[in-house]
C-alpha cells in the first residue's frame, strides 16, 4: 500500500553495521517526468507509489530503505546508502559507496507507467541530471560506475540530447561529472529550481569525531520503554541528537540569528578513538506554518561511524529538502551537503550564509562547491553571491583554487568553486 505516515525500519535500523563502508563521494540522479508538480498524472503522481515499489527498484542500486518521512509536497526516504527524494513530478536519488545507481532505469520507468497509468519511457522526460565527482577508489565500483565514458554511453541510451561535462581540474582529486538530457521542452519551468551542493574532503578530526558512535549493532539498540510507547531505535534517536549538537539542524535559520556566527562546540567526550580505514519527528506541517521555513528533520548515526540526513520543508506548494553525508574515517574523510532551497532575494538566509555555517561546522581541509541553478532573474543573485564568496571563504583560512561557470544546454547555469585550505 502506499505509505500514508512515517515509516521506520527498526530492525535493520539496529543491526546495522557499516564497519567496512568506505566510498564517500555519491552518484546523484535527478529525473524529471514532468515540468511541474501539476503536470504530473493524478494528484500526487510519483508520490503515490508504493513503499514496496520503491524497495524493487532500490533493491537494483543495491539500497535499503531505513525511514521514510512524508511532507505536503515531497517524501523522504533515509537510505542506508543515503537518500531518494520523491516529488509528484521528479525524483532525486543520491546514493553512496559501490551502489548500482544507473542499474534501475529499465524498473523505475516500468513502474512508474505501471503505478501512474501513463505511456512514459525515458525518451518522454522533460529533463534529467546525473553528476558525481571523482571516486576515492574507482577500481571497487560495479556496473557502468567504473568509468565516467561508460555511465554517459548508458545514459544515452535511455535519454534524448544528452551532454557531458567534466568540471575542474582533471589532473585532481577533486573535478566533477555532469550528465544533462531530456526533452527540456518550454524551460524555464519557473519552479525555482536550484541545486546547490558542498563536497568537503579531509575534514577536521576534532569535527569528525562528533560523528563515531559506540552503540553496539543488534537487538539492544531497539528501545520500547512501555506498550503504549512507538518503538524507535538508537541509530535514529543518535541521528537526531549529532544534528542538534553539532548545529546541522540550524544551517536554514535566518541570518539575523546568534548561529550565523558560528557557534559550533566539537565533542568532547572522552575516551575517544577515530576510526581507522578497512578494506523523527512528526512531518505533518500545518497550513498555519506556510509563512515559515521550519525543515523537519530525519537522521541516522551509523556503526562505527558516519551520518545520514534528511530534511524537509513545504512552502508555497513547493517541496525543499537539505541532506548531509558524512564519512569520517582516517584517510578518507568526507562530507557532502546538498539541497534545493530556493536562494532569493526574498529567502530569510542567504547562499553564502549557508556555506559558512557548514564549513564552520566540518573545518574541511579541501572542498568544492556546484550550484546548478535556472536561468531566471529572480535566482540571478545567489549565482553573484557565490561566485564571489572568496573574501568570505577567506576569512576561514580558504584559498580558491578554480571558479568555473557554464552555461548549459538548456535554461541553466553550473557554477563550480574549489577551494583548500591555506598554508600561509
Amino acid at each position: 500500500m502506499v505509505a500514508s505516515e512515517d515509516y521506520v525500519d527498526h530492525v535493520l535500523s539496529a543491526n546495522l553495521d557499516s564497519t567496512f563502508a568506505f566510498e564517500g563521494p555519491e552518484k546523484l540522479l535527478e529525473v524529471w517526468f514532468w515540468p511541474l508538480p501539476k503536470d504530473a498524472p493524478g494528484e500526487n503522481g510519483l508520490r503515490k507509489v508504493p513503499l514496496a515499489k520503491w524497495v524493487s527498484v532500490l533493491d537494483l542500486v543495491s539500497c535499503k530503505v531505513l525511514s521514510v518521512k512524508l511532507s505536503r509536497d515531497v517524501d523522504a526516504y533515509l537510505l542506508l546508502e543515503l537518500s531518494l527524494f520523491v516529488f509528484p513530478h521528479k525524483l532525486v536519488l543520491k546514493t553512496c559507496g559501490t551502489t548500482t545507481t544507473l542499474a534501475c532505469l529499465d524498473l523505475l520507468f516500468e513502474v512508474a507507467r505501471a503505478e501512474l497509468l501513463c505511456d512514459i519511457s525515458s525518451k518522454d522526460v522533460h529533463q534529467v541530471f546525473y553528476s558525481r565527482r571523482l571516486f576515492m577508489f574507482p577500481e571497487k565500483q560495479k556496473h557502468v560506475h567504473t568509468d565516467w565514458k561508460n555511465e554517459v554511453q548508458l545514459l544515452n541510451r535511455y535519454f534524448v540530447q544528452g551532454k557531458s561535462y567534466v568540471v575542474g581540474d582533471f589532473t585532481s582529486d577533486d573535478h566533477w561529472y555532469l550528465y544533462m538530457g531530456g526533452r527540456q521542452e518550454g524551460l524555464p519551468v519557473g519552479g525555482q529550481d536550484q541545486t546547490f551542493e558542498i563536497l568537503m574532503t579531509q575534514l577536521d578530526p576534532q569535527r569528525a569525531r562528533s560523528f563515531v558512535t559506540s552503540r553496539e549493532p543488534g537487538p539492544d539498540s531497539v528501545v520500547t520503554h512501555s506498550s503504549d510507547e512507538e518503538e524507535h531505535d538508537l541509530g535514529h534517536d543518535q541521528g537526531l541528537e549529532t544534528m542538534r549538537d553539532t548545529g546541522l539542524e540550524n544551517v536554514f535559520l535566518p541570518a539575523s540569528t546568534a548561529y550565523a556566527h558560528g557557534n559550533f562546540a566539537p565533542s568532547t567526550t572522552s575516551p575517544f578513538h577515530m576510526p581507522l580505514p578497512q578494506m523523527s519527528e512528526n512531518m505533518e506541517l500545518s497550513d498555519e506554518e506556510d509563512d515559515k521555513w521550519e525543515f523537519a528533520h530525519d537522521a541516522f548515526a551509523f556503526l562505527p561511524c558516519g551520518y545520514s540526513s534528511n530534511s524537509v520543508c513545504s512552502k508555497n506548494g513547493h517541496g525543499y529538502y537539505y541532506t548531509l553525508h558524512i564519512t569520517p574515517e582516517l584517510g578518507w574523510s568526507y562530507a557532502s551537503f546538498e539541497t534545493n532551497y530556493p536562494f532569493l532575494a526574498t529567502s530569510p538566509v542567504g547562499i553564502v550564509d549557508v556555506l559558512i555555517r557548514v564549513l564552520r561546522i566540518f573545518h574541511p581541509g579541501k572542498f568544492s562547491m556546484t550550484l546548478v541553478n535556472e536561468k531566471a532573474p529572480e535566482e540571478a543573485a545567489c549565482f553573484t553571491q557565490l561566485a564571489s564568496c572568496a573574501d568570505a571563504v577567506a576569512k576561514l583560512g580558504y584559498a580558491k583554487q578554480e571558479k568555473v561557470t557554464y552555461d548549459l544546454k538548456g535554461a541553466y547555469d553550473l557554477l563550480y568553486l574549489n577551494f583548500e585550505k591555506s598554508t600561509s
